[in-house]
């Protein structure tokens, strides 16, 4: 038996093939654009232009910070530790005199309890569920340190002195949607949870109210 092939199966298979390879194309791309746009966020580059190259040192360092083997290239497991929800901080910043990366920041004072407030709490839970949570989270904190933390809870009859009291209170923690005002939006479902200003220069947490927070 003889098998005829005709140049029209070729020319699908040529056409199959080719749009293959345009749609690999388009989602390495994609990667790569998200991958950029994440090393640029969380401290580790600075964007160049529309240029989607990235050099294997950069990935290095990400790859180190986050305890992964450092191949320099982003490959699966680079790619999903990116995608994983984190807190949206920067995680390092480059020195460059000494040509290194080092963690950034600064220190409570350890001498007196640190004072916080919930100013605005999310929409899918009553308050006091909230206040029981975080002051778990705080207790733990303070067991692994020299921390103590006092929470001020604002009554009814004081909310005309709320500003007064923000200005008084160490870590002020709100759940916000989207741009909230501070350079850094949130970027809905997933990826960023959070973040917070470093102790003596704001102090404010946020939280992103667009993710599905649990009682767990």
């Amino acid at each position: 038996m003889r098998f005829v092939v005709s140049s029209q199966f070729f020319l699908l298979i040529s056409f199959v093939l080719q749009h293959l390879h345009i749609c690999l194309t388009f989602v390495e791309n994609n990667r790569l654009f998200y991958a950029k746009e994440f090393l640029n966020r969380f401290g580790y580059i600075k964007t160049n232009g529309s240029s989607l190259d990235i050099s294997s040192s950069t990935v290095r360092a990400f790859q180190r910070f986050v305890g992964l083997n450092q191949t320099g290239i982003i490959d699966e497991l680079t790619w999903q530790k990116m995608r994983e929800p984190r807190c949206g901080n920067k995680d390092l910043r480059r020195i460059q005199r000494r040509k290194r990366y080092i963690l950034q920041g600064s220190r409570w004072p350890s001498n007196e309890p640190l004072t916080f407030r919930i100013v605005k709490y999310p929409t899918t839970f009553p308050q006091q569920f909230v206040d029981a949570e975080l002051t778990k989270a705080l207790k733990l904190w303070s067991s692994a340190s020299s921390l103590e933390f006092d929470h001020r809870k604002l009554k009814k009859q004081d909310e005309q002195k709320s500003n007064n009291l923000d200005h008084k209170t160490d870590i002020r923690i709100s759940f916000e949607i989207g741009d909230h005002g501070d350079t850094e939006p949130f970027d809905g479902p997933g990826n960023v949870l959070g973040h917070a200003f470093f102790p003596q220069y704001g102090g404010d947490a946020h939280f992103d109210n667009d993710e599905y927070w649990t009682m767990k």
